[in-house]
């Protein structure tokens, strides 16, 4: 009898163990899942109306980005999750544009890290809500998270509002930016947002010319 009761014990407590790990999975599916989507929608609709929602949407992907790696760990990484989104039929683009929303998302949830903003509840709870916060680490410590562009609206205005063009950046390196010349990362960005369509050809030729006329310009000097 004594026998009985410990195996019954021993069975009990490895259910409640089995079960609690079997709710922990199933969160974190959900959590999965629930992110996944989210960052689907957000990438569903690149093109917003104004700067204030280029934010939410830009800070918001960080925030689902980085409730992804919380349940894949190791695994996780920026092309892995958009080769999920794209086997879920939950976006459908071309694999340029592929390329280049793995580059935006790589670039901005590796500067987000870089600047501690995974780092505590607040910032986590700001970019969550799109909204901005203060950098936690970095030699830009203490500055305002704002939201830059690869290519300046000064150079070309009509993909400032796109989401592969749009960079997370402390106040003071956004501000030296606006006005930067056409670099050879401008006209190299520029070609590849070209070939995904989201450029059009018009304005990237114009970008090119300019390129190759100040480099003409600089060789004389």
């Amino acid at each position: 009898m004594i026998a009985d009761y410990f195996w019954k014990v021993i069975f009990l407590v490895l259910l409640i163990i089995g079960l609690n790990y079997w709710f922990d999975w199933r969160d974190e599916v959900n959590s999965y899942n629930r992110h996944l989507n989210a960052l689907a929608e957000i990438l569903e609709k690149p093109t917003r109306k104004g700067d204030k929602a280029c934010r939410t949407a830009t800070f918001q992907s960080m925030f689902h980005l980085y409730k992804i790696e919380k349940v894949k760990g190791e695994k996780f990484g920026v092309r892995s999750v958009m080769d999920e989104l794209l086997k879920e039929n939950l976006i459908n683009i071309s694999l340029e544009e592929r390329s280049l929303y793995v580059d935006v998302l790589r670039e901005n949830y590796d500067n987000a890290r870089d600047f501690g903003l995974f780092k505590n509840e607040q910032s986590l709870e700001a970019l969550e809500e799109g909204r901005g916060t203060k950098l936690m680490a970095g030699p830009w410590r203490g500055e305002t998270l704002q939201l830059g562009h690869f290519i300046s609206p000064e150079i070309n205005d009509t993909i400032q509002y796109h989401f592969v063009n749009r960079l997370i950046l402390p106040e003071t390196v956004k501000a030296a930016m606006e006005f930067a010349d056409i670099t050879k990362d401008v006209r190299d960005r520029a070609d590849r947002m070209k070939r995904a369509k989201v450029l059009d050809v018009g304005s990237c030729d114009s970008i090119i010319r300019q390129y190759n006329t100040l480099r003409e310009l600089s060789s004389r000097n």
